[in-house]
């Protein structure tokens, strides 16, 4: 049996190629092998791949609230990231700063962390 994660990897991967009426052709594939009832959950994992794929070309931002463009502006500058798109998340446990993922790498200015590095070098 197909999965829905299996179709919405090819859906994504066919969304990549520009496959023109890809969406009539999906249905019509999702009708014809009565998986109709799959495409919600197609839907939920392709929002997911979607997700990571822009969370891989751009930089992602968590901050414990929302951020102003103009300090989203900085912090790209910061990061060096300033002609790519942003993913922007709020995360309350911060409580204050950011994190941010780009290039595989991890920037941690979050007041939470400051607290347990200054906790650690206290004790």
């Amino acid at each position: 049996m197909i999965k829905s994660r299996q179709i919405a990897k090819a859906l994504y991967d066919l969304s990549e190629n520009k496959t023109e009426n890809l969406s009539d052709k999906f249905l019509d594939f999702m009708k014809k092998t009565k998986l109709v009832a799959q495409i919600p959950a197609v839907l939920y994992h392709l929002d997911k791949i979607m997700e990571t794929e822009r969370e891989k070309r751009g930089v992602s931002i968590k901050s414990a609230h929302e951020l102003k463009r103009n300090t989203i502006k900085e912090i790209k500058k910061f990061l060096q990231a300033e002609n790519v798109d942003e993913i922007l998340k709020v995360d309350k446990s911060l409580i204050a700063g950011f994190t941010a993922k780009w290039q595989g790498r991890f920037y941690d200015m979050s007041f939470v962390t400051g607290i347990k590095k200054l906790e650690e070098n206290i004790l």
